[in-house]
């Protein structure tokens, strides 16, 4: 965690307790989930040296769809 992000708030539980949370309905949960991944599916967006607003928009349904069928293991 960059020392910044906890300044901010962001990241404040982990990857898993986020999962758990928003599993549970949490949607303050599914939004840190989203904004952990974004910088990742903004790098991912680029295709043919051009910025694919639609990719990034599926890549990010895609996660947020995926939360639901996350199955966790103790």
């Amino acid at each position: 965690r960059r020392s910044s992000d906890l300044e901010e708030g962001r990241f404040m539980n982990s990857l898993k307790e986020d999962f758990i949370l928003a599993k549970a309905g949490n949607e303050e949960a599914v939004e840190a989930i989203l904004k952990r991944f974004s910088s990742l599916i903004h790098k991912q967006s680029w295709r043919t040296g051009k910025y694919d607003q639609d990719c990034y928009q599926e890549c990010m349904l895609a996660i947020y769809l995926a939360i639901s069928k996350f199955e966790i293991k103790e």
